[in-house]
Parts: C-alpha cells; sequence; structure tokens
C-alpha cells in the first residue's frame, strides 16, 4: 500500500515539478541578447555622429569663410552646398557623412595648398579670415575627439557583420577617421597661426582657445 501510495504522489508531483523548474530557469534566448548588441551599436553610433556632424559643419563653414578671404569663389559655393546637404537629415546619413568627409578632405588640401604667406592680406580678406576663426577653433577641438569614437564604431561593426553591410559608408570612412583628423588638424593649426601673422581679429583668441593643440 506505502509503495502504491508513493508511486502515485510520484506521478502526481513529477510534472508540477518540472513546470516550476521550466519557469524558474531562465535559459538563453537562441541567437544570443541581439537587443543588447542592437543597443550597443546604436549607442556607439549616435556617439560617433555627433562628435563628426558637429565639428565638419564648423569646420566646412570656416572653410568657405576661408575660400572668401583667398578669392577662390567656386570653392567657396560647392562648400556652402555641401553645407546645405549635410545639414540636411532627410538626406541619408551616409551620403552625409561621405559628403562631410569628402568636402572637409579636400577643402584642407585646396586651403593649404593656398594660403601662402601673400595670400588673404587685403582688409577684405581679413574680414572674411576673421570670421572663420571662430568656426576653425570649435572644429578643431570637436575633430580631434574622433579618433576614439571612430575605432569604437569600426569595433562594433567588424563584430556584427550584418550592420557592416548595412552601414557600407561607415565602413569607408572609419579607417581614414586618423588621417582625417590629422591633415584637419595641420591646416587648422596654419590657419590660426596665420591669422595671427595677419594681425587678423580674433586672432589672439582663437589661439588661446586653441591651447595645447597648436
Amino acid at each position: 500500500m506505502k509503495i502504491l501510495l508513493s508511486k502515485f504522489l510520484i506521478y502526481m508531483l513529477l510534472p508540477l515539478v518540472l513546470t516550476v523548474s521550466a519557469h524558474s530557469i531562465s535559459l538563453p534566448k537562441i541567437g544570443g541578447d541581439k537587443s543588447s548588441a542592437g543597443g550597443n551599436l546604436e549607442d556607439t553610433k549616435l556617439k560617433f555622429t555627433k562628435v563628426f556632424f558637429e565639428s565638419s559643419l564648423e569646420y566646412m563653414e570656416a572653410q568657405a569663410y576661408l575660400f572668401d578671404a583667398l578669392e577662390m569663389n567656386d570653392e567657396a559655393s560647392k562648400t556652402r552646398k555641401s553645407i546645405e546637404f549635410v545639414k540636411n537629415e532627410k538626406n541619408k546619413e551616409g551620403k552625409r557623412l561621405t559628403n562631410a568627409f569628402n568636402s572637409v578632405s579636400e577643402n584642407s588640401k585646396s586651403i593649404e595648398g593656398a594660403l601662402t604667406k601673400e595670400a588673404a592680406t587685403s582688409a577684405e580678406a581679413k574680414v572674411a579670415y576673421a570670421k572663420s576663426l571662430p568656426h576653425a577653433v570649435k572644429g578643431l577641438i570637436g575633430t580631434v575627439k574622433l579618433p576614439p569614437e571612430a575605432k569604437a564604431l569600426l569595433d562594433t561593426l567588424k563584430a556584427d557583420k550584418m550592420a557592416a553591410l548595412k552601414m557600407g559608408d561607415f565602413m569607408k570612412v572609419l579607417p581614414k577617421i586618423p588621417q582625417y583628423v590629422s591633415s584637419a588638424t595641420t591646416v587648422g593649426k596654419l590657419v590660426v597661426t596665420g591669422a595671427k601673422s595677419r594681425g587678423v581679429e580674433g586672432a589672439d583668441d582663437a589661439t588661446a582657445a586653441m591651447g595645447d593643440l597648436l
């Protein structure tokens, strides 16, 4: 009788125990926790794009005024069109990214070649030059913050092949950020020191704001 009672209790209680255990144990989902990975990617991307777009737009504003000072009207017009494109959030983010990257890079080379000791020394040129300085300082201060943010995003994308495929424009730009920063920094320093040597209004404030970057 005791044996029969024991068997009866086992048959009755075993399904209940298994059910409770199944609900109590948190098993990992198949394929991992994609929501946390996606959140990490979005956060990392947001940090990079915030610094990149803010700094590049400031830099392009500075470059447009510098082209005015150098009487390079076609380059000034082209740069201002790029500024409008990058600011317009209706355009695809990847296209805005590459447009800003290419514009700043190409403009830096042009300005470095054109900003000789003899250039931009007239009264009119100095007015345009002065307008560029606040933007140049803000752009440069933001630009030097890019490398760690770019590396973090690149590492995240390398670990997520599907995301990397969808963000092809980012994958093209991110590895080039160190060179981009180096070029922009070199030209930014040239712009500020050039303003000081020409006696451009605001040159001393720009020099002080740059601090250790000069």
